[in-house]
């Protein structure tokens, strides 16, 4: 997927101001693109009254987010809880609540000497309003355009390593009890946040509109935190972003809950065994074995019902998520109809309490520190994975390896650091990485470029010159996928597996009414070339994709193929 730089008529424009180039965006500060929104259009299904609802969350938007009056800025929130309900009750005019809304900013300082003059990226949805008086539309048009003229302060701000922080951004958070009007606020806190802030927008920009009208009634009718927590949910999952998740409160969702002991895999519209998790109880499943039903419910609704909630960068990745929680359960057992050597039977699976595998993840972990944690494969072929990586044990581990004939790095599971000094053991060179952007806080919905802050180190003298087999899957994502990109700059290396998850950049928190947190992608990443990688993830250079075949018979295709591309190889 690449990103669309420029949009309709604003191509020139932005080319005129800002002479842009592809050359000068890897520069830091360069800017991008803007997020733009569309129109409702008229002859829409929806109401008059849920249109409404929509003009006046845009502009509250506007207002909150681009003005640097602190004052209006923290009795923003309180007003639209007011203005909600006088429009749904029928005591007030939409266009007359706009309007004594705007007229609290007509003292916005004006200069003559704006970069911004003429560009105006929310003006068609301004102007093309059919609910909004041509006076407020006015009147909003020189809102925006003093607002471009003024760099004070605004709500978010960036913190030091680029990252946004809506810290103060957090009305009505401590209060347990939501009301029609406070959830309104938070769908319209969720809406706006994603039209200015979201890096990856331009793939929802152009049913965004559609979003609101549909989460409307989920949100507003809600009526216990259980079912507002599920709206929050359901909002999420319209992202299509796996770094997406809900909380509420200071609770777990994990506690009291048993989870299960195993990896599974869905393939061909079958779901199998891929392999069992150590420290957990022990299973009384094996690799292959393919899950028909769990505790007699067919296996295939219970993955719908859990999608609806929840939210994938794309349709593998979700199925990766989903099947994580198939055998979460207050239980401690299931039952399973399975299918084993082409025999269906039926198995009691035990569970490990969360607790207690927490507990065993970490002793896992501690008992690698310092050890090596590399192994040779097929006599000669070093591996390591990149998860057992951590505190300065590479060294020792590489030390076992480094007399191979070549070295497979498995990069399916989420690395314990996010330090590349190991680089330096390998032959590298010179590699533009990635290119970073984020949301620009003083004018919102414009994305400009970041500093890269990956830097390769120098290689050794003695570095490794032999070939490197990187390993990728769905598994591979967000500092994983950074961390894969960094890798690529190993001279003699090809990636082989399939397709990252394409989740990048680190994360945003939304506080909203109700305490509940959501976060989401906060920072957005571009390959060299510019092409955007979210949802559709970085491909490698041999695919090789598992299948129910080689689950069935519990094989780990991806690492045989990378055993026989370097014994082909040398």
């Amino acid at each position: 997927m690449k990103i669309k730089f420029f949009f309709g008529i604003l191509a020139a424009v932005l080319v005129g101001i800002f002479f842009y180039t592809q050359k000068d965006a890897q520069k830091e500060g360069t800017v991008l693109f803007f997020n733009t929104i569309r129109a409702v259009e008229r002859d829409s299904s929806v109401t008059g009254k849920q249109k409404e609802l929509l003009e006046l969350c845009k502009v509250w938007g506007v207002l909150k987010y681009h003005s640097a009056d602190s004052d209006f800025i923290r009795s923003s929130d309180a007003s639209l809880l007011k203005d909600f309900d006088r429009l749904v009750t029928g005591k007030a005019d939409l266009n007359a609540l706009i309007s004594q809304r705007l007229q609290l900013h007509d003292d916005h300082p004006n200069s003559d000497h704006s970069p911004y003059a003429g560009f105006f990226p929310d003006k068609e949805w301004i102007e093309s309003s059919g609910t909004l008086s041509r006076e407020n539309k006015k009147k909003l048009i020189n809102f925006i355009t003093a607002s471009y003229r003024t760099s004070g302060e605004r709500l978010v701000t960036t913190e030091n390593n680029g990252e946004l922080s809506f810290e103060d951004d957090a009305l009505f958070y401590g209060e347990s009890e939501t009301t029609p009007a406070k959830r309104f606020l938070s769908l319209c806190k969720l809406w706006n946040t994603v039209r200015y802030y979201y890096p990856y927008f331009q793939a929802l920009s152009d049913t965004w509109n559609d979003v609101f009208f549909e989460m409307l009634p989920l949100f507003i009718n809600a009526e216990t935190p259980q079912k507002y927590y599920a709206a929050v949910q359901i909002f999420g999952s319209r992202l299509k972003d796996s770094h997406v998740a809900v909380k509420m409160g200071d609770s777990d969702e994990y506690d009291g809950k048993n989870v299960g002991n195993v990896v599974l895999k869905t393939v061909e519209g079958r779901t199998f065994v891929k392999e069992t998790i150590v420290g957990s109880i022990r299973s009384s499943l094996q690799k292959g074995d393919e899950i028909v039903r769990i505790d007699g419910k067919n296996i295939f609704s219970l993955q719908d019902s859990l999608k609806e909630k929840n939210s994938g960068s794309n349709e593998t990745v979700l199925s990766r998520d989903v099947n994580r929680l198939l055998f979460l359960s207050k239980k401690k057992t299931l039952q399973l109809e399975i299918v084993r050597n082409g025999k269906m039977i039926t198995v009691q699976e035990h569970l490990t309490d969360v607790l207690n595998a927490r507990k065993a993840e970490e002793k896992e972990y501690k008992n690698k520190a310092g050890k090596a944690v590399s192994k040779m494969l097929d006599k000669n072929i070093g591996y390591i994975r990149i998860n057992d990586i951590f505190s300065g044990n590479f060294r020792i581990s590489f030390e076992k390896i480094k007399q191979s004939k070549a070295i497979i790095f498995d990069l399916r599971a989420y690395p314990n650091e996010i330090a590349v000094d190991f680089l330096k053991y390998f032959d590298t060179r010179p590699f533009q990485i990635m290119n970073l952007y984020r949301a620009d806080v003083t004018y919102p919905g414009m994305m400009r470029t970041i500093q890269n802050e990956i830097n390769i180190p120098d290689p050794r003298k003695d570095a490794y010159k032999g070939p490197v087999v990187i390993l990728t899957n769905e598994y591979t994502q967000s500092q994983g996928e950074s961390m894969l990109l960094a890798m690529k700059s190993i001279k003699n290396s090809i990636t082989l597996g399939d397709y990252t998850a394409g989740t990048n950049g680190n994360v945003m928190i939304i506080t909203l009414p109700g305490k509940i947190k959501i976060r989401m992608s906060g920072i957005g990443v571009l390959l060299p070339d510019f092409t955007a990688v979210q949802r559709t993830g970085i491909r490698p250079d041999v695919i090789v994709r598992e299948n129910s075949a080689s689950l069935s018979r519990g094989e780990d295709i991806q690492l045989k193929e990378a055993i026989n591309y370097i014994n082909q190889k040398l």
